[in-house]
């Protein structure tokens, strides 16, 4: 999730404001989700009498690993994206103490559902470049 408060962007450009060239995660495969885009849907849940049920909701467009966001926040900020470098899920955690929560590899979410509602989401580099600007 990413708005108010600590996230994975903020993190990413304050890393590149200071200087520091990450190791990030490169085989975890997923879409960011905007707390605005989130509101958003519920929003159109609700006013548009959708059917009850589960529905998906991320930013559209192409999946992205990780560490290829990383290097689009340093790019978005002006900084180096080649200073962001890839490393697997098991190279990241492999010196961590205590336990580690699971995370899929594929976190690519089925946007089908609530599409079939009449909602779309925003593409989420296009979401990213706007975050940054406002927030950056």
């Amino acid at each position: 999730m990413i708005g108010e408060g600590r996230n994975f962007v903020r993190t990413m450009a304050s890393l590149a404001e200071r200087g520091i060239a990450p190791r990030v995660v490169g085989d975890q495969i997923g879409r960011l989700t905007f707390t605005d885009d989130l509101a958003a849907a519920i929003t159109h849940l609700l006013s548009s009498a959708a059917p009850f049920g589960v529905y998906n909701v991320t930013g559209a467009g192409e999946p992205r690993s990780w560490a290829d966001i990383a290097r689009a926040v340093y790019r978005l900020t002006g900084h180096d994206p080649g200073g962001v470098t890839d490393v697997s899920t098991a190279e990241y955690f492999a010196d961590q103490a205590g336990p580690i929560a699971p995370r899929p590899l594929n976190s690519v979410l089925d946007l089908h559902r609530i599409e079939s509602t009449g909602w779309r989401p925003r593409d989420a580099d296009a979401a990213l470049e706007a975050y940054l600007a406002t927030n950056g």
